[in-house]
C-alpha cells in the first residue's frame, strides 16, 4: 500500500521530513474497532474491614490479650456493618443492608454493646462517648472516600460484597468472613487519641 500511495511522489526530491510523515500518516490502515473490554471482576470486600483499635488514652488502662481479641473482633464486625450501610446508601441497596441486619442484628448489636464497653474503659464514660461517635464518623467517612476512590466499580463491588454477606449461614460464618477474608493489613482510621 505504500509503494500505491509513493508512486505519486516519484521525482519530487524537495519533501521535508514533516511531508513524508504526513504523507504515510495518510496511508495508514484506518484503526481497527476493538471490542470494548467486560469491566473487572468484582473484587469482593469493597473496604478493608479489619480496622485499627485506637488506643486507651493513658498506658495503665490495660486488656488482657482474650479481650483484645474479642475487642478486634467487634470493631471489625461494626466496621462491615459501616462498609455495608455506605454501600447501601450509595448503591441503592437498602434491601440488602436491611436483610444483613435482619439476620445478623443481635450479633451486631452484641459488638456494638462490645465495642461501648470498650471506648468507656479505654477512655471514661463521657470521653469514651465522644472517642466513639468520633471513631465511627471518621470510619464511616473514610470507607465513603474509598467508594468514590473506586468510581464505577464501587456499586458491582458492593453488590458482590452483599451477595457474599447474606450467603453467610450464622453468626460463626459471619465472624470468619471478617477476620479470614479481611485484607492483609488492617485500616487505620484517622487517630483519636490524644497526643501526649
Amino acid at each position: 500500500m505504500q509503494n500505491k500511495c509513493l508512486a505519486g511522489t516519484r521525482g519530487k526530491l524537495n519533501l521535508s521530513l514533516g511531508g513524508i510523515a504526513l504523507l504515510l500518516a495518510g496511508c495508514a490502515n484506518a484503526p481497527s474497532k476493538q471490542a470494548s473490554l467486560p469491566p473487572p471482576a468484582p473484587v469482593g470486600h469493597i473496604y478493608p474491614v479489619a480496622v485499627t483499635v485506637p488506643p486507651p488514652v493513658s498506658p495503665r488502662i490495660k486488656f488482657s490479650s482474650a479481650d483484645a481479641e474479642r475487642v478486634q473482633q467487634a470493631f471489625n464486625l461494626i466496621s462491615l456493618k459501616s462498609a455495608l450501610m455506605v454501600a447501601a446508601l450509595s448503591c441503592n441497596q437498602q434491601e440488602e443492608y436491611d436483610a444483613f441486619m435482619t439476620t445478623f442484628q443481635p450479633h451486631i448489636l452484641a459488638a456494638q454493646h462490645t465495642m461501648d464497653a470498650y471506648f468507656r474503659k479505654a477512655s471514661g464514660p463521657y470521653s469514651g462517648q465522644k472517642m466513639e461517635d468520633t471513631f465511627v464518623t471518621l470510619l464511616a467517612n473514610n470507607q465513603a472516600d474509598a467508594g468514590i476512590a473506586q468510581g464505577s466499580l464501587f456499586c458491582l463491588n458492593s453488590n458482590a460484597e452483599f451477595g457474599a454477606v447474606l450467603a453467610l449461614k450464622n453468626p460463626s460464618d459471619l465472624d470468619h468472613f471478617v477476620t479470614d477474608q479481611a485484607p492483609p493489613a488492617a485500616t487505620a482510621v484517622a487517630s483519636i487519641a490524644p497526643e501526649h
